[in-house]
């Protein structure tokens, strides 16, 4: 499959960023605890492994100037306990552990991914524009059957 031509429209964009070995590609920043500006606007030469290149020319007329916000699948770290409760029984209570694991917009295992965008850093009342984009997995293999 060919990379797209320019980034003209926001919609095609988005989906071609959800897979690897794309320009602008989101997964590479799947880990990062905060928020990742993608622009657009901006032509883009990308380079894979084996060194093939491909050029993609900036959009225009695009939302937001073609800049958007991937943000972060990240969740807290918990752990639930039962606790006795004053009057007999028992109680679930959770507490956070400090660190963070990957959020729910990812199954790992199924190979299935999807990216939260907006046109803010972070989500408030100035954002106008979200975005929710999905993959499947990259190729059918036997590890990846359920796609």
């Amino acid at each position: 499959m060919s990379n797209l031509s320019n980034f003209n429209n926001m919609y095609a964009n988005l989906a071609e960023s959800a897979y690897n070995k794309r320009p602008l590609n989101f997964p590479q920043y799947q880990k990062n605890s905060i928020w990742k500006k993608i622009d657009y606007s901006q032509d883009t030469l990308y380079k894979t492994n084996s060194g093939e290149a491909s050029f993609t020319k900036g959009g225009t007329n695009l939302p937001n100037d073609g800049i958007v916000y991937l943000q972060p699948d990240l969740v807290d770290k918990t752990m639930s306990i039962q606790v006795p409760k004053a009057n007999g029984g028992y109680e679930t209570q959770t507490y956070p552990t400090g660190g963070k694991e990957q959020g729910m917009l990812t199954d790992t295992k199924a190979g299935f991914n999807s990216y939260f965008v907006t046109d803010t850093p972070s989500l408030n009342k100035d954002t106008k524009q979200t975005y929710l984009t999905i993959r499947g997995s990259d190729k059918a293999s036997i590890a990846t059957l359920n796609d």
